[in-house]
Order: C-alpha cells, then structure tokens, then sequence
C-alpha cells in the first residue's frame, strides 16, 4: 500500500470545494436510483455491482478525507476563518457519508429486482408476483 499523504492546511479550500461538488454529484445518482426502485428490473446484475463497489470504494476515499480534517483540526494555530472552513467540511463529510450510506442501502435494494433476478424467475413465480402486487425477486 503507498505511503499516506498528508496535504497542508493551503489545501483546505480546494477540499472544500471538492467535497462541496461531490455530494452534487451522489445527490443527483440517488435520485436517479430513487427512480429505478419503482422499476429496478432496468438495470443488469452488473449495473448493480458496479454501483456498489463504485461506492464502497468512495467510502474508503471519505475516510481519508475525514483523517485529513482531523489532522488540520489537531492544528494549535488555526486562524477563525480556517476553523469555520474546516468546520464546512467536516458537516460535509458527514453529508457525503450519509449519502454514501443511502445509495448502498438502496443497490442493495435494487439488487433483489434485476433484470438477472426477473429473468431467472420462473413464468409460475413471476405470474403470481404479479397478481400478488408484488416486485419479482422480492
């Protein structure tokens, strides 16, 4: 594994920055997959496992970013307006981490009704699903 890099507090706006379009960026594929849970028969096996381990990766990319703001915070001399920018991305983080949380929660949801799930599901099995008001695979 490479050695960890520690950014100096100079960076602390680009991070805040980042994180701030980072959770633009997995609000807006939530609420895409918020749209697929009426209809998760659209996306493959392999859509879904690619969203989880996109996921489970970010996850990991989060704590590195959470170890980062701890270090800056262990810093004696921070000036207010650091304090308050660090302060931003901590509440960001934790956003971003919830969020995180969410979309996994949901692939996991999602993951019962693919279109695999649907296919491998015997005419018998899926007829009743459907008279039953229930999703296939559920």
């Amino acid at each position: 594994m490479p050695e960890r890099i520690w950014h100096p507090i100079s960076k602390l706006e680009f991070f805040v920055d980042h994180t701030r379009r980072w959770a633009v960026d997995v609000r807006e594929h939530l609420e895409t997959l918020e749209e697929a849970r009426t209809k998760p028969h659209v996306l493959a096996d392999s859509d879904v496992a690619r969203i989880k381990r996109v996921y489970t990766e970010q996850a990991g990319d989060l704590t590195l970013f959470e170890e980062q703001a701890a270090k800056w915070g262990e810093l004696p001399d921070l000036s207010p307006s650091r304090r308050s920018k660090l302060t931003t991305l901590n509440e960001q983080l934790a956003g971003l981490r919830e969020l995180n949380r969410q979309v996994l929660a949901l692939a996991d949801e999602l993951a019962k009704g693919t279109i695999d799930t649907v296919m491998a599901t015997s005419d018998a099995e899926l007829g009743l699903a459907v008279l039953l008001g229930q999703k296939p695979g559920a």
